[in-house]
């Protein structure tokens, strides 16, 4: 007997996670000299150890919403900023997120807030970083920017996701 198919058709925006529903959010993998570079938060709430991300705003530009991350989590000290990802990741309570991941190089790490402090894990080592699997941070670390620049662009008349 086979699976039943179901269309991704969602309501109109809502400000909280729904049952059943979907929220799309952008991620930022900041690179310093070659090493991952995360975040230890003390913010009541989030505490951990995070990467950048946050809900996309209904209609909001991912890339501008990356732009953003990078002015708010490392003071816009970036050389680039690329697409790596786009993962279908499962919420808790039925829902799912789209997660939209950018690779960005960074000049400095970010000086430490009352809320955060940078972390640059040694050469050769990570952990399970807010779900993501050492192995897709890996792929994206080692993904240069060049090599994400370089991918070969879709037909004509294919339609693109961004």
């Amino acid at each position: 007997m086979g699976a039943t198919i179901r269309r991704s058709y969602f309501a109109a925006p809502k400000e909280t996670p729904q049952r059943g529903g979907m929220m799309v959010t952008v991620y930022l993998v900041p690179v310093y000299q070659g090493r991952l570079v995360v975040f230890d938060v003390t913010a009541r709430g989030a505490m951990g150890r995070w990467i950048p991300w946050q809900v996309l705003e209904f209609g909001q530009v991912p890339y501008e919403s990356a732009a953003q991350l990078t002015d708010a989590w490392l003071n816009g000290e970036v050389t680039s900023l690329s697409l790596v990802d786009v993962m279908m990741l499962p919420m808790d309570g039925g829902g799912c997120e789209l997660a939209i991941i950018f690779r960005c190089d960074v000049t400095a790490l970010p000086a430490r807030t009352a809320q955060r402090d940078a972390f640059a894990y040694p050469d050769g080592h990570l952990d399970a970083i807010g779900g993501f699997d050492p192995v897709d941070l890996e792929r994206w670390l080692l993904q240069t920017p060049a090599q994400a620049d370089s991918r070969s662009p879709a037909p004509p008349g294919e339609n693109l996701v961004f």
